[in-house]
């Protein structure tokens, strides 16, 4: 992993110095102009999160991970055009990434004092800006606290209901597997939340956030098991997949109150 050293308890930046693999720097650029094309002054900046952050992704296994930061919200216009962009991406660049994701969040959301320890925290350990003013400048270094891990899995109770609902609603095996996939991987990272603070660190590896959260909860260790079956986009029947969300992802919720009564 390419990282500067981390200071005293605070948490590694990423190398904003070092080069992109090579393979990744193409689609980048790409983005990076169609995304000023498109938006123009109301675009801040683009920044780059995620594997190709830490220089250890994998060609056609890694999504492109993107978060725009707006002066304004988006017109309707533009949100239809950048998902034209989207797809675009993806597809005249399926040899070297497997997707693209991007995040819209305004200035204002991101400046916003309650949003300190999501954005702030982003910006600072987990994103590269690629154009426009480096809004990770703008923020001290944080710390593996139980404050950081509350804002970065803020919303896992309503993502493990919409699952559940959509789960229920799977008339496909495609759709199904879809969604399984993608609350595995949430419920993965939630997981190693409840536990970062204990850990002192971050880690952006499902594997590692799995065994670190599975040595502060053994007894869970099964639950995560098949959680990684749902990633891996196993066919798995239908009523076991709820009963591994009602299970584990209740209990999750569950245990996520419980620790921020006895911290606050």
């Amino acid at each position: 992993m390419t990282q500067l050293q981390s200071r005293t308890a605070y948490l590694p930046e990423p190398d904003r110095r070092a080069p992109f693999q090579s393979e990744f720097i193409p689609v980048m650029i790409k983005a990076v102009k169609q995304l000023r094309a498109l938006l123009g002054k109301r675009l801040h900046g683009v920044y780059i999160s995620g594997d190709i952050v830490w220089r250890r992704a994998v060609v056609k296994e890694t999504v492109l991970s993107l978060t725009v930061v707006c002066q304004q919200a988006l017109t309707l216009d533009q949100s239809n055009a950048l998902n034209t962009l989207l797809w675009r991406l993806k597809t005249s660049h399926s040899k070297v990434i497997s997707d693209c994701h991007i995040d819209i969040v305004t200035v204002s959301h991101v400046s916003d004092l309650s949003q300190v320890f999501h954005w702030g925290f982003f910006f600072k350990h987990r994103a590269i800006c690629l154009y426009g003013q480096d809004l990770s400048l703008s923020f001290g270094l944080f710390e593996a606290s139980w404050e950081v891990a509350k804002a970065m899995n803020p919303d896992v109770s309503e993502k493990l209901a919409r699952a559940k609902q959509n789960v229920t609603a799977a008339t496909t095996w495609n759709i199904q597997l879809n969604v399984a996939q993608s609350i595995a991987d949430t419920l993965i990272r939630a997981a190693f939340g409840l536990v970062m603070h204990k850990e002192s660190r971050w880690s952006e590896s499902l594997e590692e956030c799995a065994d670190a959260f599975i040595k502060h909860y053994p007894a869970q260790k099964t639950a995560i098991e098949r959680l990684f079956i749902l990633l891996e986009r196993k066919p798995v029947k239908k009523r076991a997949v709820m009963t591994l969300l009602n299970d584990f992802g209740d209990w999750l919720i569950k245990e996520y109150a419980r620790i921020d009564f006895k911290i606050g």
